[in-house]
């Protein structure tokens, strides 16, 4: 049986209901998008590796103060030498954004000529941070990259958020006698809610078996 009247509609309150939901759609948080990252290597050589060498990396350990000494700065956006906890010494490297409090644009990162040695063992000190859930937008990473900035060995992409040193170890062996640019930085997308970042030290090429650390 059809209602003998009809129900009044309160258009106040439609146009209130419209007006909040329109707000809360207006304060939602802009969806993220990945950022492709740029490995800007200049036109520069691998120093040679002096006769009885124990590390084939120069400035290891950022001692210089500077990202120089073979260092470059390889990112779209800067890397920094700090003097904020390094492993010894009195710098470290610091790849992310100055204030630490968001994601960088793009790449954040150093990188160094190196031709790998017979039985290439590299090694790292690393302090990471990151409260990113995984590395869809954002993570820590090392990598082996060409003379054009193309990424032929990724080493590590991670999201570790360990607020102490931890020594990582690679075997480059397979790669004796090649020149890449050893890279370790931080890629984002911007995003100002979230924030990763990595510390570098005590850097180490040599051409010993790969020595005993955890990665």
């Amino acid at each position: 049986m059809w209602p003998t009247s009809i129900p009044r509609v309160d258009r106040a309150a439609v146009v209130l209901s419209l007006i909040v939901a329109l707000a809360g759609a207006g304060c939602r948080a802009p969806a993220r998008t990945e950022v492709a990252g740029h490995y800007n290597v200049p036109q520069a050589k691998a120093a040679p590796i002096a006769s009885g060498a124990l590390n084939a990396i120069s400035n290891g350990g950022f001692e210089t103060g500077n990202i120089d000494d073979g260092w470059f700065q390889c990112g779209d956006e800067p890397s920094y030498i700090t003097r904020e906890h390094p492993h010894s010494g009195l710098y470290d490297e610091y790849s992310g954004t100055r204030d630490g409090a968001s994601e960088p644009l793009g790449n954040s990162g150093i990188c160094q000529a190196i031709t790998i040695p017979s039985g290439g063992a590299l090694r790292a000190q690393l302090y990471q941070l990151s409260n990113e859930a995984n590395t869809t937008f954002a993570y820590q990473e090392a990598d082996l990259l060409d003379r054009r900035g193309n990424v032929v060995v990724n080493l590590y992409k991670s999201v570790n958020n360990k607020p102490r040193w931890v020594l990582g170890s690679w075997n480059l062996a397979a790669y004796a006698g090649k020149t890449y640019w050893l890279y370790f930085g931080v890629h984002g997308d911007g995003y100002a809610k979230l924030a990763t970042q990595q510390f570098v030290d005590d850097v180490v090429l040599t051409g010993s078996a790969v020595p005993s650390g955890e990665r």
